[in-house]
């Protein structure tokens, strides 16, 4: 049962390598990490590649962001994913190729092996993760993206909606148009909007 295990986790690729290993092909392409977050100024928008590890196991999961120009989120220039108006997840990106993003992106069940990880994940980046972004890579095609659902899955809030010129269509929102026009009270203040 020892040999097994050892044998094992020669094979199994340790976290260090893996976020290292990832960040190789966003590197190359002209992304700038920091911690575990790669990011690239494109033409008007700042694009953020973030791999988040799973608090529950040996799991990650791969978040795609986005912060139009003109905005101002705290952390600028490098904001943490929490902050960036526009997010989706890798997995609700590409719904059809959850359950593989998913096996590659779990290092205890992975199809990964110490021996070939840069390819493989290499290739993940060439198949979902540059195309994806280069639908985002300025204001009009992160608008188009938007409009045409491929943030569906994700969020891109009122106030990115707004700077981006996209139609706010929010259930709450027109409610609360009906019942007091021109503001919202939150336990913060005071929110007024158009």
């Amino acid at each position: 049962m020892d040999k097994q295990r050892r044998n094992l986790q020669e094979k199994m690729i340790n976290k260090k390598t893996f976020e290292s290993t990832f960040g190789v092909p966003l590197v190359v392409n002209g992304f700038k990490r920091k911690a575990s977050s790669w990011y690239r100024q494109a033409e008007g928008v700042l694009q953020v590649v973030n791999l988040q590890r799973s608090a529950y196991g040996a799991q990650y999961y791969v978040n795609l962001c986005c912060v139009p120009v003109g905005m101002e989120v705290d952390g600028m220039p490098m904001p943490k994913v929490h902050n960036c108006p526009i997010q989706i997840r890798l997995t609700e990106a590409f719904p059809d190729r959850k359950g593989e993003i998913e096996n590659v992106f779990d290092l205890e069940t992975t199809s990964l092996n110490a021996a070939e990880p840069k390819e493989q994940l290499a290739r993940f980046a060439q198949e979902l993760i540059f195309p994806f972004l280069a639908n985002a890579k300025d204001v009009p095609s992160l608008r188009h993206a938007i409009e045409h659902g491929r943030f569906e899955g994700g969020s891109a809030n009122i106030a990115a909606r707004r700077q981006l010129g996209v139609p706010v269509s929010c259930p709450l929102l027109t409610w609360l148009r009906i019942v007091e026009p021109r503001s919202l009270r939150t336990r913060r203040g005071t929110i007024r909007y158009a």
